[in-house]
């Protein structure tokens, strides 16, 4: 790398650290501060308390670090042109491209760490908080989910029986929807495995906690042979051996912050392959890997802006950068709701910010002064 490059990385890099330690302080001191009077009716301890924003801290870097990318580039960019070291550098034959290739590149780079880190880091923090806000923080009744959606359990089965419901394998279990206050479950499948090979499965309309037991309601089971299928229709059909209770479903549903990339697209695919409708989770699915070229794209929107910003102060950046931040943020909100509603095929809608953005940081590069 030259020495213009390694001066303009040094720069960059210098100026990122700053916005990102002043957004994760700001975003856990308001935090702090708003829920502070529940911690301490509940008396939860400060060790608890610091352990919870300990596993907070990955998700709101990944959240603010798009921000702080583009402060970094309106800053750093706007220093050179303010001092006019940009001036020097297209005075000695550099074009404004090249200027900006390394910042381009470290964004980059950026984008694809940040995946990496929201894949394997973030998923595991945001499960030991929601437990932690479980155990320490939400434990009033009236804090428990009421309804759930899209639930899916799995279990390994021994061959104890030789009843077609306990044969060896695995028995994987599709919850439509969960009333925790009433303890029913409707649109359940229940399937039984063995390798790759369906045996049994019940199908019913409601499935009800009853007497410290699951009872189905209205349904089929039907059990798969080398002869073909016998199917059997019920009204009700008690389910004693069910390897899950109430407690369970309601800690077993996780946000898609929580899933990694595989778990959400193995979730899915269940969701399919049992009659429910995936399209909501394929837009959270698609947006893990939109969103942190967040990170690149929103420099490469924002850098050629600062170009032009001779005397600018300090306070124009910010306020530029609050309005970048929010249109970008709302396209990409209004993106997942459409997509979410049908209105837009999941994989426009998650990436419609980004490609709206992704064309007119070109559109802005192209016409920045040379």
């Amino acid at each position: 790398m030259r020495l213009l490059d390694r001066y303009l990385a040094k720069k960059f890099l210098f100026t990122l650290c700053f916005p990102i330690i002043a957004f994760i302080s700001i975003f856990i001191v308001i935090d702090l501060v708003e829920r502070l009077s529940d911690y301490i009716d509940r008396g939860v301890p400060g060790l608890v308390i610091a352990s919870y924003y300990f596993y907070f801290t990955p998700y709101i870097i990944v959240l603010m670090f798009p921000i702080a990318m583009l402060l970094a580039a309106l800053f750093s960019i706007g220093q050179l042109s303010k001092y006019n070291e940009l001036t020097a550098m297209k005075a000695s034959g550099v074009s404004l491209y090249r200027i900006l290739a390394p910042i381009y590149l470290i964004a980059f780079t950026l984008s694809l760490g940040l995946m990496l880190f929201a894949e394997k880091v973030v998923p595991v923090a945001n499960q030991r908080k929601a437990e932690i806000k479980d155990r320490h923080m939400d434990r009033m009744p009236q804090n428990l989910p009421a309804r759930l959606s899209n639930i899916y359990l799995q279990n390994y089965v021994p061959t104890t029986s030789a009843s077609p419901t306990t044969q060896g394998g695995s028995r994987r279990v599709f919850i439509g929807f969960y009333n925790a206050e009433a303890k029913v479950a409707e649109k359940v499948s229940i399937q039984d495995y063995e390798g790759v090979f369906i045996l049994h499965r019940i199908d019913a309309n409601t499935l009800r906690w009853h007497e410290n037991a699951w009872l189905a309601t209205h349904g089929y089971e039907r059990t798969f042979s080398n002869g073909g299928e016998v199917a059997a229709k019920f009204d009700t059909l008690p389910l004693p051996n069910l390897f899950f209770t109430p407690e369970v479903l309601n800690q077993v549903q996780k946000d898609p912050e929580e899933m990694s990339f595989g778990e959400l697209q193995q979730f899915i695919t269940e969701v399919a392959n049992n009659g429910g409708n995936p399209e909501r989770w394929l837009v959270d699915l698609y947006l893990k890997i939109a969103f942190p070229f967040a990170n690149f794209i929103i420099v490469l929107f924002g850098a050629p802006l600062a170009v032009g910003r001779l005397r600018s102060s300090g306070a124009v950046g910010v306020a530029l950068t609050l309005v970048i931040a929010f249109l970008y943020f709302g396209t990409v909100k209004t993106g997942q709701t459409l997509a979410q509603s049908g209105s837009l095929a999941p994989l426009v809608g998650a990436w419609m910010g980004n490609t709206i953005f992704f064309v007119a940081g070109l559109f802005v590069l192209f016409r920045a002064r040379k």
